[in-house]
């Protein structure tokens, strides 16, 4: 496989191959990673199912306390849809750096929300949130999030990105 060169990636996840596997392998720098640190848990999210992924114009609410297109619309989405038990629902919980969930940690979990404190690596005043989608034997998660700018979107806000994170970027964890 090799490095993405081109804009045809998205394209290629929406046609069903999940960046979740790609990320596993080459990390969020498209180079191969080493084989000592396999992916221990994966989560059976498609991101690329966000009811809201192709809404252009108006930022309007999502129905469940947030904006669409945002990183607490789609962290909220992705908790509701994950398909693994939650014991405290994400919605109506406010900007991303007032989110409180049912357990708090600083290791990251397949089907956490990884949290950001305002102004924390880049983030804003409101703060940030993204979905734990897997999490390798080193420690690094691959996270699904809304409203980051990185390669895997073209530097776009609004739109879905897929990195791979040191489990100490994020200010914490939170479980539902």
């Amino acid at each position: 496989m090799h490095r993405r060169t081109s804009k045809k990636w998205p394209r290629v996840v929406a046609a069903g191959v999940t960046a979740t596997a790609f990320l596993a392998v080459f990390g969020s720098t498209g180079h191969a990673t080493p084989a000592a640190t396999p992916v221990r848990a994966t989560t059976a999210l498609d991101p690329t199912a966000y009811r809201w992924k192709n809404e252009h114009g108006a930022r309007e609410l999502d129905g469940h306390g947030y904006v669409k297109r945002s990183c607490v619309s789609f962290a909220a989405w992705a908790i509701r849809t994950d398909g693994r038990p939650h014991t405290k629902s994400p919605d109506f919980l406010g900007d991303a750096g007032r989110w409180r969930g049912a357990a708090t940690s600083s290791v990251p979990h397949v089907g956490d929300i990884a949290q950001w404190d305002p102004g924390v690596h880049g983030t804003g005043r409101r703060g940030h949130v993204a979905y734990v989608a897997a999490v390798r034997n080193d420690g690094r998660g691959t996270l699904y999030e809304y409203n980051y700018r990185s390669e895997f979107n073209d530097q776009r806000p609004d739109v879905l990105s897929v990195r791979a994170a040191a489990a100490s970027d994020a200010s914490r964890y939170l479980r539902f």
